[in-house]
């Protein structure tokens, strides 16, 4: 049953032999389809007409995303999460959030370093940023 059918023609390829292998059945669906959208060509443009005005009416008057809103819904899915893992959560947003701030201050390490020359304050950021990274790595250590 898995045993590897030579080809005939070397040229032609795996989407090639697919449409030879499907296309008949594929014909036949489409022919339903359309027979089908011929039919009740009102009752789906009706449907599609509905739908749009359904979705705008949701998305613009019903389903109204506010900052504060989705903030209380995410404390409230927290309160839903067992004590145990809304804990590792936290940890895993704390870990993502210093994973970020990392990232930013290793990319500006390296823009500066880049520099031919490096400026007094360019200097002072590059001590502040040192210390930072040396804290965040640190602090990952701890935990």
């Amino acid at each position: 049953m898995f045993r590897k059918t030579p080809s005939k023609d070397r040229e032609t390829t795996l989407f090639q032999e697919l449409k030879n292998e499907l296309y008949p059945h594929l014909t036949g669906v489409n022919g339903h389809l359309k027979g089908l959208i011929d039919r009740h060509a009102k009752i789906i443009f009706c449907v599609m007409l509905l739908l749009i005005v359904a979705s705008f009416i949701l998305t613009f008057f019903v389903l109204k995303p506010n900052p504060e809103n989705q903030a209380e819904n995410f404390k409230k899915e927290l309160n839903g999460i067992p004590g145990e893992l809304s804990g590792e959560f936290s940890a895993l947003q704390d870990l993502t959030q210093r994973a970020a701030k990392m990232a930013e201050v290793k990319s500006e390490i390296e823009r500066i370093i880049a520099q031919d020359s490096i400026s007094k304050t360019d200097s002072a950021y590059l001590e502040k940023a040192i210390e930072q990274l040396q804290y965040f790595n640190n602090h990952s250590h701890e935990n």
